[in-house]
C-alpha cells in the first residue's frame, strides 16, 4: 500500500526521512496553484505522475521508472495510453525548470529525483512575490472580523504565507489556528491586523504571552533562525503598531 494511504489509515506514523502528510497536502496543492503557471499542460500531467510515483507512493523524492509506466497512467485527447516516446516529447520543459532529473539510466529503466514543487526555482520565485505582495498591502483601518469568518480567516491564512508567524511551520488550509497578538482578555479584537496564523503548538505555549517576547523564546530555543527571528518580529511590530491605532 502507498505510504501516504497508510498514514491516512494509521497503518504506519510518519518517518523521519520521508514527507509528512500536511507538507504532502501542501505540495499537491502548489502544483496547481505554482507550477501549473510555470509549465506547460501536458508536462505537469507528466510531473503530477511521477509525483504520485514517489512522494505519494514511498514518501520520498527518488524513483525508478520506465517512461513507459508513466505514460500507463496518461491519456491522450483520443483517450488512449501514451507511449513512452510521448512523454520523453514532455520533459525538456521539466528539465529546464529543474522539476526533475534523471540521476541515471538503468536499462529502460530512470533513475529520477523528483523535486517538489516549493523547491523548483521558477514556483519559489512566484510564491516569494505572492508572500511580499501580501506583507506589502497597505495597512489600512479594517474593522472586520477576521477570526471567526471562514473567509476572512483564510484571507490571514495566505497573507501570512501559509506559515506559523511564531516558527515559521508550513500551515494547510485543515491544520491552521489563528492567534491574537493582543489577547481578547486585554483588549484585543478580531480585526485583521490583530490577527496571525499559528501552528497550535505556539498558540497553546504562548498562551497570553507578549508576541515578540515569545518570537525571542522560541530563537532562544532554536526553532528559528535569527534571520528568521528579526523578520518575524519586525512583522509582528508592524501588525501591533497598526492595531494600536
Amino acid at each position: 500500500m502507498a505510504y501516504i494511504t497508510d498514514i491516512l489509515k494509521g497503518t504506519i506514523q510518519s518517518l523521519p526521512d520521508r514527507i509528512s502528510l500536511d507538507r504532502y497536502v501542501q505540495e499537491s496543492a502548489f502544483i496547481t496553484r505554482y507550477l501549473s503557471r510555470v509549465v506547460k499542460d501536458k508536462a505537469v500531467v507528466v510531473y503530477q505522475v511521477l509525483f504520485h510515483l514517489s512522494w505519494f507512493e514511498t514518501g520520498k523524492g527518488e524513483i525508478i521508472v520506465p517512461w513507459a509506466r508513466v505514460g500507463s497512467f496518461i491519456r491522450s485527447e483520443q483517450g488512449n495510453i501514451i507511449d513512452h516516446t510521448t512523454v520523453k516529447r514532455r520533459l525538456p520543459d521539466l528539465f529546464e525548470h529543474n522539476c526533475i532529473a534523471v540521476n541515471r539510466q538503468r536499462g529502460n529503466a530512470n533513475e529520477i529525483s523528483v523535486h517538489l514543487p516549493s523547491d523548483i526555482p521558477a514556483c519559489r520565485v512566484l510564491m516569494d512575490q505572492e508572500e511580499r505582495e501580501a506583507r506589502a498591502e497597505p495597512l489600512t483601518k479594517d474593522e472586520r472580523d477576521y477570526y471567526t469568518d471562514p473567509g476572512r480567516r483564510l484571507v490571514v491564512l495566505a497573507r501570512d504565507g501559509h506559515s506559523c508567524i511564531y516558527c515559521t511551520t508550513a500551515l494547510t488550509e485543515e491544520n491552521f489556528v489563528l492567534d491574537h497578538l493582543v489577547p481578547v482578555a486585554k483588549g484585543g479584537t478580531n480585526r485583521k491586523h490583530n490577527i496571525v496564523t499559528a501552528c497550535d503548538d505556539c498558540n497553546r505555549r504562548r498562551s497570553d504571552s507578549d508576541p515578540v517576547q515569545f518570537l525571542r523564546e522560541n530563537y532562544r530555543q532554536q526553532l528559528i533562525s535569527q534571520g528568521e527571528f528579526l523578520r518575524q518580529k519586525d512583522y509582528v511590530e508592524a501588525l501591533l503598531a497598526e492595531s494600536a491605532c
